[in-house]
């Protein structure tokens, strides 16, 4: 009895699987370094409204003729050509970064989750007919299909009541990123659903009666979220470069503050003010840089060769 009891406390003092990741991930410097700027974006994103010296379409700099006026004491980053502050719309750029990367992902994430769940569980002719849907976007140039839906979509709304819609285009670009990122997660959903639907845990809870609906959703789908964390990671680094690539050849949100918008603006003054080009260009490379390094270190925690 004793033996037992001093067995149960061992396990239930064991750390859990997320633990233990946690455990390889802090010693991982890549990753610890790429969660420390994804860390600095989200604050800066928070804290953008209260510390930024402007308002982000503030052009007062133009009336006092000091548009791509150099760094100074009032605007810390110089300003641009339009007469903008580059450090109060680098800050709230990351808001904008932020927001494609996250709602581009959870839309991708809902869907791949629902097919690749459903095809994996379920197998047979299901499973053939979603991997084939899955595989048929992924074949489409989606960066050519985003340009084309973007600006046919921006003359279709002209007189109507969606042209009051803040920042459509914006919106637009996010779910058509969402809508078109998903099949790897989709891939990897099946790939552990496949591998969990046989586990032991998941037949006990089939034998006791627990609905399939249960099964998916409080058994197999928190199992799987380990390898599905990874790919949202490296999908937000992925989105917020497209958006950044779309807004660059001029098919973004004019009234967005985004980097993209910025480089977009100011490319051709790079000669004459590279700090209008060079500030939202960093800023964009260690937000990417950061969404990487996150991801390689959390592929690193979340191995399973690699658990104890």
């Amino acid at each position: 009895m004793a033996i037992e009891t001093a067995t149960l406390n061992a396990v239930q003092r064991a750390p859990g699987v997320w633990r233990q990741s946690w455990y390889r991930f802090r010693r991982n410097r890549a990753g610890m370094l790429g969660l420390g700027l994804v860390t600095l974006v989200v604050v800066v994103a928070l804290i953008a409204p209260f510390v930024a010296p402007f308002e982000p379409t503030d052009q007062s700099a133009m009336l006092r003729g000091a548009a791509r006026r150099p760094p100074d004491a009032i605007h810390w980053l110089g300003t641009d050509r339009n007469g903008y502050d580059v450090f109060s719309r680098l800050l709230y750029g990351a808001r904008t970064a932020l927001l494609v990367g996250l709602g581009a992902m959870t839309i991708a994430s809902l869907i791949g989750v629902i097919i690749g769940g459903i095809a994996g569980y379920a197998g047979g002719m299901t499973d053939e007919l979603l991997m084939r849907f899955a595989e048929f976007f992924m074949v489409i140039p989606v960066f050519i299909v985003i340009l084309a839906v973007v600006r046919l979509f921006g003359i279709v709304v002209v007189g109507t009541w969606m042209e009051d819609i803040p920042n459509l285009n914006l919106l637009t670009i996010i779910v058509l990123l969402g809508c078109f990122e998903w099949p790897p997660i989709a891939r990897m959903a099946r790939a552990e659903f496949l591998r969990l639907r046989n586990a032991e845990f998941v037949e006990a809870a089939v034998c006791i009666g627990t609905p399939r609906r249960d099964i998916l959703v409080r058994h197999i789908l928190p199992n799987a979220l380990p390898s599905l964390i990874v790919l949202v990671a490296l999908g937000i680094g992925g989105a917020i470069l497209a958006e950044t690539m779309v807004s660059f050849l001029g098919f973004g949100d004019p009234k967005a503050v985004s980097w993209g918008q910025s480089l977009y603006f100011n490319y051709e003054a790079l000669k004459v003010a590279p700090w209008a080009v060079l500030a939202p260009g960093g800023a964009l490379f260690c937000t990417v840089l950061g969404f990487n390094l996150l991801a390689d270190g959390l592929t690193d925690a979340f191995n399973p060769r690699l658990r104890q």
